[in-house]
């Protein structure tokens, strides 16, 4: 499958979705969308493909809808739901698969951007990033799951604060509450960024995909149904060869 607006490809057990609009700073238009949407397909259906980057080409990750292609529009309302639409399968998709998704943010991240960033298991950035939730500077109220996720990793009281009052997030407090884990150099990005999604992808989809799940499914569970949940997923993992076969090598090197 070939694409105009995405550059796809696959090294190793990482597939990398590279969003390629760069002289709008990756802003979504309905073709951006649309083949973003069925790359990341394309990656999740990848019986090789264990860890999936998604990163923008140039000065950004993406600065989220394409506005000028919405206020050009006949009908912008009718536009704007196609565009939801499509993002929100993809929010979906990355949420259900048991892949680890990783964002790789260049530079800034805005709107949706930030959106389909927060959305990923996963983040890493360049130095000096900055998020912005933008969406209420354009008398809009977001999508792609922003008003769930960033609550989780703000705290509520911060997060409706970014958004009202359209401020800023830079690399400092990105980090203090774990909107990226990893900054790499911008002159080494793409590479560091490779071997950490190597690493990610060195457990087994199988492991990796039960703990995600897990860890996505303890946000409205309570205590009792948690604990029983990670029984019966680490009574299944026991009992899998490849558990025995690593124990084994684990408990060969102890020794």
């Amino acid at each position: 499958m070939t694409f105009e607006h995405v550059l796809f490809k696959t090294r190793g057990p990482v597939s990398w979705i590279v969003l390629n609009r760069p002289e709008r700073l990756n802003a979504f238009n309905t073709a951006l969308a649309t083949e973003a949407s069925e790359a990341l397909a394309l990656a999740i259906r990848d019986p090789e493909t264990r860890a999936i980057v998604i990163t923008g080409k140039g000065r950004a990750f993406s600065v989220g809808a394409d506005v000028m292609e919405v206020a050009d529009d006949p009908d912008p309302r009718e536009r704007i739901r196609i565009l939801v639409d499509i993002a929100h399968h993809a929010i979906t998709a990355i949420r259900q698969t048991d892949k680890i998704v990783i964002a790789a943010v260049n530079h800034q991240a805005a709107g949706y951007g930030m959106a389909l960033a927060l959305a990923c298991d996963l983040r890493v950035a360049t130095e000096k990033v900055r998020l912005y939730y933008a969406y209420s500077l354009l008398g809009l109220t977001g999508d792609g799951a922003i008003n769930l996720f960033l609550p989780k990793l703000l705290g509520p009281a911060r997060a409706l604060e970014v958004a009202l009052t359209g401020e800023v997030l830079f690399e400092e407090e990105i980090a203090k509450f774990g909107l990226a884990t990893k900054f790499f150099r911008e002159d080494s990005f793409l590479e560091d960024t490779q071997n950490y999604a190597e690493r990610v992808a060195s457990m087994p989809s199988t492991v990796s995909g039960a703990i995600k799940r897990l860890m996505t499914d303890s946000w409205g569970r309570d205590l009792a149904a948690h604990l029983e949940a990670e029984k019966a997923r680490i009574l299944d993992r026991v009992g899998e060869p490849e558990f025995l076969q690593r124990a084994r090598e684990i408990l060969g090197r102890g020794r």
